[in-house]
């Protein structure tokens, strides 16, 4: 049973890849439910940020936008865009007086816990200053880099090449049921 299930799911890799054969990597196209009034949609923002994620730095992004939408388009990036980066720049600034914080904190409490007598309190004081000490590391070296990640993946979205796809036609099938979709009603 698990061996059919895996079976079936290959083939449905392969037919998936097959059918979408000619989409590349670094390549992002923007569907019309990615804009709104014209122009492009904060969910449409998002997914765009959220493809990109995936795509190498080295990798030039190609976006693909419907034809009706590009002339705003760049516009519309460029704006959400800095206002993500300002919103970064912030959080790159506080994070950083936080953990400059937690650093000072642990430092008096590791300054008073060698000062006291007592080897249990003593202790207790060490195992609290390193956990300040811990928090401002954390901050510095983890949480720092994923704000790094973020803004240069919005770099990379405006440095990315923007090409306008045609409006795409219905088939017959489609015009077909169509008509007589109408004609019921």
């Amino acid at each position: 049973m698990f061996n059919e299930r895996k079976r079936n799911l290959r083939e449905l890799e392969k037919t998936v890849l097959a059918k979408h054969k000619d989409k590349r990597e670094n390549e992002v196209v923007l569907e019309h439910d990615d804009f709104k009034d014209g122009k492009l949609s904060w969910n449409g923002f998002r997914r765009l940020r959220d493809e990109c994620e995936y795509i190498d730095y080295k990798d030039d992004i190609e976006i693909k936008v419907p034809a009706q939408y590009a002339d705003s388009f760049k516009d519309t990036v460029e704006l959400m865009a800095t206002n993500e980066l300002l919103h970064i720049k912030k959080d790159i600034r506080d994070m950083r007086i936080a953990a400059l914080l937690f650093f000072l904190v642990g430092v008096a409490v590791l300054a008073i816990g060698l000062s006291i007598q007592s080897p249990i309190r003593q202790e207790l004081f060490i195992i609290v200053s390193w956990v300040f000490i811990w928090a401002a590391s954390e901050k510095i070296f983890f949480d720092r880099s994923n704000l790094k990640d973020s803004r240069y993946n919005l770099l990379h979205i405006l440095s990315a090449k923007v090409q306008e796809i045609a409006e795409e036609t219905k088939d017959e099938s489609e015009v077909i049921s169509e008509k007589k979709y109408t004609q019921k009603n």
